[in-house]
């Protein structure tokens, strides 16, 4: 079926129902009130009439679909088997039942039809609803058909969550990470009672920064001059001010004489954890989760190939599908790779998940999991202890040959842990994929897509993502570093194409305050994390240490979203496309193939 787009929006807030529902009516009165023409003009009158109507109640039946969202996340999982639309199979959906019964979801010509409120029973919809893309990227997409009279009319609308991909930059506190930096406190917000303490090291918008699209901090921001060419938005109560005498602060590429307030926007929760997303590796779960992804344990490097494939090497991993389930056991797919390969000095080259999501996991203490292991893997050597361990596999070492350990690490995380749950990644992606980790996320090497238009990454830490970038320090007799060297040149800087989101911690560059100049941090995507990392140390807008700033928004995320990517806690459901298809039902309620 052709479609003909009527036109695309996106809201800040989702729909208030009665409003829309008010609206809806309003224009109901108006397209079916009535006039004086000639007996023959007037059925065409009538018709027109009907017509816009019936379109009316349909853009009705969107929001209300959509206030029952925003009440119930969970109300996808609703629809008539019976429906065309539907896709297959019909069991992904089943019908609310009792009181929760919506009569929005009939399908026969003895079905009854929904009515629009303030329409004296006049105007009428249904809807379908379509849920195969909601576990890969997030949308539904709605059918819905109004009538009005003798006249029906019918819409799609694409519905996503929103959230963290709305924005090309989301932090949560602009403040560095206390876990790494020290404080106590630090995640209050600056316009809270009682406000963050002042020993909290808030970081500003510097005069080199340019954010190429929309930008959200529940905090109050720090500009000290900028350049945001997007909407800026804040949940701050506090009065801004630009902080730096002298700069000038430009919005949307223009500089502006008189500070302009970010808009305000209500605050955007992250989620504790991303340990949710474990479950998608599991194989018990046949109806929540039919099409399960890999689970890899330990330190695990993941490269990804041009041509559809990816290099795994995972040397503690067991089972690459678990179950929960007595009687199902624990499983390793040949699409995760086999146990001999991926630990093997090549590692398991194998195609790219389609639309789905790797979780790396800490290896387990539990003696019970099935990926506990007594002892070290073989060829796997780890050294030290606390912050200072070190780990080597089959050539793969880290830190690397010449590199001391990260000046910045966290205290209950360090660096290059022998069992943690981190992910390296590096190379060009084609395909759909989310890759997640149980603790940090090393970017090693540039990410890039082999299509920008079709191929989609997510990269989502629980604890920091890192820009890796190794350093070699010497040190003076009471163990103050004195200077650095970097251990792998800056080769123009570094690009990364993904969505990257840190849970419960930050997105910066390892080493950033060392080094000399890096070139330039390229990211074309969204960028998500509770609190602000920093790239690069500056000295009179100069960059001194680390990486200039260019980040861009991957405007497919106002649309889609990489594969099973992490949502608010809260969150409400607009419409990202509107698109006017033929009737899918009769005025007598009979279905139209």
């Amino acid at each position: 079926m052709r479609l003909s787009f009527l036109n695309r929006f996106r809201s800040d807030s989702g729909y208030a129902l009665p409003a829309v529902i008010i609206l809806s009516a309003v224009m109901l009165v108006l397209v079916t009130g009535s006039l004086s023409v000639t007996s023959s003009g007037m059925v065409k009158a009538d018709d027109d009439q009907d017509a816009g109507g019936a379109l009316a109640a349909a853009y009705a039946g969107v929001a209300e679909y959509q206030s029952r969202l925003s009440n119930d996340s969970t109300y996808q999982k609703y629809g008539n088997s019976a429906s065309l639309y539907t896709s297959s199979p019909a069991s992904t959906v089943s019908l609310p039942t009792g009181a929760a019964a919506n009569p929005a979801f009939g399908v026969l010509a003895t079905d009854a039809w929904a009515i629009v409120p303030g329409s004296d029973n006049r105007a009428s919809y249904r809807y379908e609803i379509n849920n195969s893309q909601y576990g890969t990227s997030g949308v539904i997409k709605l059918r819905v058909t109004g009538k009005v009279g003798n006249v029906t009319r019918t819409i799609v609308a694409d519905l996503r969550q929103k959230g963290f991909l709305d924005f090309l930059y989301f932090t949560d506190f602009e403040t560095l990470d206390p876990d790494i930096f020290g404080g106590t406190d630090c995640d209050r917000y600056a316009w809270a009672n009682p406000a963050r303490p002042v020993a909290c090291q808030k970081i500003q918008f510097g005069a080199a920064d340019t954010i190429n699209g929309p930008l959200h901090t529940n905090d109050r921001l720090s500009i000290c001059g900028s350049t945001f060419n997007g909407d800026v938005t804040s949940a701050s109560t506090l009065a801004f001010s630009n902080e730096c005498t002298g700069t000038a602060i430009r919005w949307n590429g223009s500089a502006n004489a008189v500070i302009k307030a970010p808009a305000y926007r209500s605050a955007i929760t992250i989620p504790p954890t991303n340990s949710q997303l474990r479950k998608e590796a599991r194989n018990d779960l046949s109806t929540d989760v039919p099409r399960p992804g890999c689970l890899y344990t330990g330190p695990t490097e993941i490269t990804l190939n041009s041509d559809g494939t990816m290099t795994v090497s995972s040397p503690w991993t067991k089972y690459t599908n678990i179950s929960l389930t007595p009687g199902i056991s624990s499983a390793n797919p040949a699409q995760c790779g086999t146990l001999s390969a991926l630990r093997s000095a090549a590692g398991a080259t194998i195609p790219v998940l389609e639309k789905n999501l790797i979780y790396v996991q800490n290896v387990p203490n539990d003696t019970s999991d099935v990926n506990y292991s007594a002892g070290l893997p073989t060829n796997f050597v780890c050294s030290g202890s606390g912050r200072d361990q070190s780990w080597s596999f089959r050539g793969t070492t880290f830190p690397m040959a010449g590199e001391s350990r990260p000046a910045t690490s966290s205290t209950t995380a360090p660096a290059y842990g022998c069992k943690n749950g981190d992910a390296f990644v590096k190379g060009t992606l084609a395909g759909e994929l989310t890759i997640g980790s149980e603790n940090y996320v090393y970017v090693t090497g540039d990410v890039k897509y082999a299509n920008a238009e079709s191929s989609i990454l997510g990269l989502i830490g629980q604890n920091a993502v890192w820009v890796y970038n190794p350093m070699a320090f010497t040190y003076n007799s009471s163990g103050t570093i004195t200077g650095s060297t970097a251990v792998l040149p800056a080769a123009g800087g570094r690009t990364i194409q993904a969505a990257v989101l840190s849970v419960a911690h930050t997105i910066m560059v390892q080493n950033y305050q060392y080094g000399g100049q890096r070139g330039t941090l390229t990211v074309l995507g969204a960028l998500a994390q509770k609190f602000r990392g920093t790239v690069a140390t500056t000295s009179g807008g100069s960059i001194v240490n680390g990486y200039a700033k260019s980040y861009t928004y991957d405007e497919r995320l106002r649309f889609t979203a990489p594969p099973k990517f992490l949502t608010p806690v809260s969150t409400t459901y607009g419409v990202t496309q509107y698109a006017s298809v033929n009737s899918a039902f009769t005025p007598q309620g009979a279905k139209i193939p």
